[in-house]
């Protein structure tokens, strides 16, 4: 099995109940990257996506794809 496989694997069996899953997190994503795009204050709506980035390499590499998508269809 592919090394980055068996790590998303890992990282989704050890989501505890409180904590963000990946799904979740996707739901979440495109008004993530808006914010970051906008820098703000973290609204507490994007605490536990934030924590997910920092475990998850698979939402994160998904996050800073949508965040060059952003960039590169701003007019401005």
């Amino acid at each position: 099995m592919d090394a980055k496989l068996i790590s998303i694997v890992n990282m989704a069996l050890s989501v505890l109940p409180e904590e963000m899953g990946c799904d979740d997190c996707f739901e979440h994503l495109a008004a993530y990257a808006d914010h970051l795009l906008n820098a703000g204050p973290e609204p507490a709506a994007f605490v536990q996506v934030r924590e997910h980035m920092e475990r998850c390499d698979a939402c994160l590499e998904e996050l800073k794809c949508l965040i060059e998508a952003m960039k590169s269809s701003d007019p401005g």
